[in-house]
């Protein structure tokens, strides 16, 4: 399998179909650990009526997480509604995280909740036993906060609340003012995201970074032929692979232009620019 092909012999789904299976149930609680990252992501956007927006997220993937949530929030109004099977794969600090949410009496905006259940995962996996599942969530914790703090540095903005984890690289990230932010040529994986950030090309960036991410699995399991290890690697690198492969262009261009239909609907230019547009059609005519 490489970054570079253009059909996948499986999907992610056929592959997790297969392992649960074929793999121990404690085994394949790693692979279901991989998503969390991504399951994230989708349940805040469910939660917060965002299923449509970027990335419009799959039917079944909604009704998914729409019944968790209903669920859920019987079960923080104290009905003693049983949390079904399917959801109890989740790690319990998961279901805390949304149960804290959903009885606190103003419920957090979508980032910080986001955030909240981001973090946790992180923490969650980068302290796990798994070696693979450590180390995975470690790198690309730091990749994540390197990206984060050079794109909040770019645009002015305080990134700092939205580093994940406290170690060294993230007080590097938050306090260092310099160009580098102290790092350096000796912080190897600085300086690979700070070549592709660099580059110009959005796209040619974003692959690049998941470029990144492909050859870490690759170095990591390079001396494991079988193993679980390798299993975990094989299904990180395949849904890498699956969200190059189901970009669409049309549908891009779809979401761009609703985007810049709705910012056009939701701004409205002063009178002066009206008045100035309507003496510059005045001046055609007469021209």
């Amino acid at each position: 399998m490489s970054l570079d092909d253009t059909k996948s012999q499986i999907t992610t789904a056929q592959f997790a179909e297969q392992a649960k299976s074929q793999l121990s149930g404690v085994d394949f609680k790693l692979l279901r650990l991989l998503c969390l990252p991504d399951d994230a992501d989708d349940l805040s956007r469910v939660i917060f009526g965002k299923e449509n927006e970027g990335r419009p997220l799959p039917e079944e993937t909604q009704a998914f997480w729409k019944h968790y949530i209903t669920l859920m929030r019987a079960q923080a109004a104290d009905t003693g509604e049983p949390l079904e099977k399917e959801y109890k794969a989740w790690p319990d600090f998961w279901h805390g995280i949304v149960l804290d949410a959903f009885r606190a009496e103003e419920m957090p905006g979508f980032q910080d909740f986001r955030h909240q259940l981001l973090a946790a995962s992180h923490a969650h996996c980068a302290n796990h036993r798994n070696g693979f599942l450590k180390q995975w969530y470690s790198f690309n914790r730091d990749l994540q906060n390197i990206l984060t703090a050079l794109n909040g540095r770019k645009f002015e903005v305080d990134f700092s609340r939205w580093l994940v984890g406290s170690n060294e690289l993230t007080e590097h990230l938050s306090q260092n003012k310099s160009a580098d932010f102290g790092l350096g040529k000796g912080h190897e994986l600085f300086e690979k995201v700070l070549r592709v950030w660099e580059q110009d090309n959005v796209i040619q960036r974003e692959r690049g970074i998941d470029l990144i991410r492909w050859n870490w699995v690759s170095d990591f399991n390079f001396f494991n032929y079988f193993n679980i290890d390798r299993v975990l690697g094989y299904y990180a690198q395949l849904r890498i692979l699956e969200r190059w492969l189901g970009l669409d262009p049309e549908q891009g261009k779809q979401t761009f232009d609703g985007v810049m239909d709705t910012l056009g609907k939701s701004f409205s230019f002063p009178d002066i620019f009206k008045l100035k547009s309507k003496f510059k059609k005045i001046e055609n005519i007469e021209g």
